[in-house]
């Protein structure tokens, strides 16, 4: 017979090859457990990088002696109890695999005890073979004990990755706990030291800045927004901050943690053009929506889900993350400066004689250090950049201004390319975009796959401005050009577009390419550097920037705005 059944140790060890691929799999089933019970506290210890040791302590509703032997068998759980409640799942875990699987690969020993008992019991699983529970001394709550993580499948501790790459996972499974359950007080100790310590109770600001760190969590604002039954909020790292890549970008699906491409490509387009390409932001994201609406039985280890109406739920997204960032988008860069290691000497003046207080006390700055941060208070009034006082031009690039603040460049070409991008934006969203005929058409020949790719996305080419006819077996004469371009040879460009929209697709694609196409042209069509301009001109500029969204960054995610306040000038003089 070339067909056979698997014995059951073999059986075992596959599944739960799909549930632990690390000892940051088991932290996180057994975290996860703790958290269904209701704990209050989680406490988990590690040795080895979790390969020697791991040990989950919670102070939850705990494990009736009748249920303990049921605990470690396969598809045995508490969390479900008819079929319907599959389509509804408010719970972490409900699969009854985890600790099974866990047992399967491994020496496990579970200490629990319910809370209307008065001792509790102790079982042991070794490589998925159970004991005998019996009685022991403990608290209301349950502890697991996972030793010797895959003793018994050394191709599997093989590939895990280096100690420190491992116990990073575990720290991440920790932190992602602590975002979304502000009430359990969570501690994560490695070989005896205390590596994490989150309290219960405090505030999600809080939370957040014991979990991504002071400088990352400064640079957040919180959010929130509602529609019908779908409620989102959490926090969102502010333009120009940026990582290179989505650590910091996390989304909770009605409190679990998920990797979920909709919402990671919904949250990137809520923002757009602030971000330059190759860059990433910072983002905690909570979204609550009717359990009914989301299926999360679509992977054994519940990372990914899938959503009812998934085209809804990513507009959502994207929608919330672009209002909350808004209002964010219209304040400017301050800069910040780094306090120097050794204090220079410097001269403390009284500060009275300049009009304005002084914020610092026994702290001295390197002037030549600063940095752009997230630091960016309210503005007094929306007409900011209109109120500024222009005092001249710096080596024909940047306007210099003075603010109610101190004192503000702006880049000219930065600030007229975001301008005109708003403008054609608007536009195309009704339809519609200023033209210029051409006195006399300009042909351009091209070879036979780009003639045929050009043929393709004419009426795309028509909704950006280009009018575009045959002229020939492989020409094309362009009639039309979007008005904001300059006069010029235009068919080198439209050569450059022809490339750059071969890989544009349907739908939100499609919007997205079409406002990429829209930042090149703008690009191309407005103020360049080592222009002088005149003063009418620049209150113009300054006019406009008042009545678009997003007006400290240039459709490439590059800063228009940077501002020095009389604080910061204040120390960069040492005036203090």
């Amino acid at each position: 017979m070339k067909i056979i059944r698997l014995p059951d140790s073999w059986a075992a060890r596959i599944a739960a090859g799909e549930v632990v691929e690390r000892p940051g799999s088991v932290v996180k089933e057994l975290v996860e457990n703790s958290l269904d019970a209701g704990a209050g506290e989680v406490s988990v210890w590690i040795e080895g990088s979790g390969v020697s040791l791991i040990r989950v302590s919670d102070d939850g509703e705990g494990i009736a002696s009748a249920d303990l032997p049921l605990a470690v068998e396969r598809h045995a759980t508490s969390k479900l109890k008819d079929e319907a409640d599959l389509w509804r799942i408010s719970t972490l875990g409900f699969r009854g695999e985890a600790l099974p699987s866990v047992g399967s690969v491994s020496k496990l020993e579970i200490v629990s005890r319910a809370r209307h008992e008065e001792a509790g019991t102790r079982l042991r699983v070794e490589g998925g073979k159970a004991g005998e529970p019996v009685a022991a001394g403990c608290s209301v709550g349950t502890t697991v004990e996972v030793r010797e993580l895959f003793f018994n499948t050394p191709a599997r501790r093989k590939f895990l990755k280096s100690p420190a790459t491992e116990l990073s996972h575990i720290c991440d499974v920790i932190n992602r706990a602590a975002l979304a359950y502000g009430e359990a007080h969570f501690r994560l100790y490695h070989q005896g030291r205390v590596l994490c310590d989150y309290p219960a109770g405090v505030e999600l600001r809080d939370r957040l800045r014991q979990v991504l760190g002071r400088e990352i969590a400064h640079g957040m604002v919180p959010f929130s927004w509602g529609r019908g039954e779908i409620t989102i909020s959490g926090f969102l790292s502010k333009a120009p901050s940026s990582f290179s890549s989505t650590r910091y970008l996390m989304a909770y699906v009605n409190r679990r943690f998920v990797r979920d491409r909709i919402l990671t490509h919904a949250i990137l387009e809520g923002y757009e053009t602030l971000l330059m390409k190759g860059r990433y932001p910072a983002v905690v994201l909570y979204l609550q929506l009717p359990f009914k609406d989301v299926d999360v039985n679509v992977h054994p280890a519940k990372h990914e889900v899938r959503f009812r109406r998934q085209s809804e739920v990513h507009e959502a997204v994207a929608e919330a993350v672009r209002e909350g960032l808004r209002e964010e988008a219209k304040e400017p860069t301050r800069l910040s400066l780094r306090p120097a290691s050794e204090p220079p000497a410097a001269v403390h003046e009284p500060p009275a004689a300049y009009s304005f207080p002084s914020q610092v006390s026994g702290q001295a700055w390197q002037p030549a250090e600063f940095t752009q941060v997230q630091d960016q208070p309210q503005l007094a009034s929306k007409r900011f950049f209109s109120l500024l006082e222009v005092l001249g031009q710096l080596l024909g690039c940047y306007l210099v201004c003075a603010s109610s603040r101190g004192l503000a460049l702006l880049d000219q070409h930065a600030a007229h390319e975001r301008v005109a991008f708003e403008r054609m934006r608007h536009q195309l969203g009704r339809g519609e975009i200023e033209r210029q005929n051409l006195l006399i058409p300009q042909v351009l020949e091209l070879p036979a796959g780009e003639a045929a790719l050009l043929e393709q996305r004419l009426e795309l080419l028509d909704r950006v401005g280009f009018g575009v006819e045959r002229f020939g077996p492989n020409g094309y004469a362009i009639h039309t050009v979007p008005a904001l371009l300059p006069a010029g040879d235009y068919r080198e460009a439209l050569r450059r577009m022809i490339a750059e929209v071969a890989d544009v697709g349907q739908s939100e694609e499609l919007r997205e390419g079409l406002e990429e196409r829209l930042a090149t042209i703008a690009c191309h069509s407005v103020i360049r550097a080592h222009r002088k301009l005149e003063k009418e001109e620049i209150r113009a500029l300054l006019e406009e920037l008042d009545q678009i969204d997003f007006a400290t960054q240039c459709p490439h995610g590059r800063p228009v705005l940077i501002e020095l306040t009389e604080e910061q000038l204040e120390k960069m003089f040492k005036r203090t």
